[in-house]
């Protein structure tokens, strides 16, 4: 199968929604490209600084990547893509442009070594490419993970929230399902929390698989049970946290579920959220009977963190 890269420049205020809008169209992950990273300065937290090359990233604004496999990428679905974003009032028109680029699957893990690089994820967790090694100390845990064709890196907002709510609620008594699990990062950190149990479930196989391959990477893969399977339409059993990174208007048909399937004292972590989305999300949450626990925001995307308190 080969794939499809759309590249989608935008202004820096429009990165969320053009993200949301390319993964609600079908895009099997993306890759973001910002003029700001050139210029950033790179904490060295490995004994080494990564060096990006300028050549990489666009002279300004930002690029957001999508992928798409060839047998749903057509000239309907890109015009459909293109007018949602001409539509967008927060997308500058002056700067919107669309390219696409047809990419061999034999290309895309060469593809990934571009942008992926060994990182600080949260206060305790860093990330580390399968294919690339760092000096481990005892005071951090450390994930290593190739993300393969079901991407979640560890270094989006909506996934390093997670990891941060996580590190907050995760103890050793907990039962822990990962819902649209993509590569498995959240499992793999909720293992190395101490859950007591973990499942995870994906809608795509192709991303289970890519999970359980980053399980045996971390040493897990008999400690996590894995499934496809449709949100929690069909799950049977009880848990202790339910998380969910994915997309707002998949979260919405699941709140009703994730509470149903949480133990007393359970809790709904949820990330994926657009701010314009954030109130919508909120106050169904409180409407099915979560407590707000605490809601997150980082460069415009939301982490709700609920608890189901009888």
């Amino acid at each position: 199968m080969n794939w499809i890269e759309l590249s989608v420049t935008v202004n820096q205020a429009a990165e969320s929604i053009a993200t949301e809008i390319l993964q609600e169209a079908g895009s099997n992950g993306v890759a973001i490209e910002d003029s700001n990273e050139v210029s950033k300065i790179r904490e060295d937290r490995f004994g080494e600084i990564f060096e990006l090359n300028p050549a990489d990233y666009p002279e300004q604004h930002m690029i957001v990547k999508a992928y798409f496999n060839d047998l749903q990428y057509d000239e309907t679905l890109k015009n459909s893509i293109t007018a949602q974003l001409q539509d967008s009032p927060l997308i500058d028109p002056n700067v919107l442009a669309i390219e696409e680029k047809f990419v061999q699957e034999s290309d895309w893990e060469n593809e990934w070594k571009n942008y992926f690089h060994p990182f600080q994820a949260s206060e305790r967790f860093f990330i580390v490419p399968s294919w690339e090694s760092v000096e481990r100390d005892d005071t951090h845990l450390y994930i290593e993970l190739d993300p393969g064709m079901a991407f979640g890196t560890g270094d989006h907002p909506t996934t390093s929230m997670c990891l941060k709510a996580l590190e907050q609620i995760v103890q050793p008594q907990h039962h822990v399902i990962d819902v649209g699990t993509g590569s498995g990062i959240l499992s793999v950190a909720s293992y190395l929390l101490g859950a007591q149990s973990i499942k995870a479930t994906d809608l795509d196989e192709m991303a289970v698989q890519a999970a359980k391959e980053n399980f045996e990477k971390n040493h897990c893969l008999d400690a996590i049970e894995t499934a496809t399977g449709n949100l929690l339409t069909e799950e049977q059993g009880q848990y202790d946290v339910v998380i969910a990174n994915i997309l707002a208007h998949i979260i919405e048909k699941m709140v009703q579920d994730a509470y149903d399937h949480l133990n007393p004292d359970g809790y709904f972590i949820t990330s994926g959220i657009i701010e314009e989305k954030r109130e919508s999300i909120q106050t169904l949450m409180e409407d099915t009977g979560f407590t707000i626990k605490e809601v997150k925001n980082e460069e415009g995307w939301i982490c709700i963190i609920g608890q189901k308190v009888n």
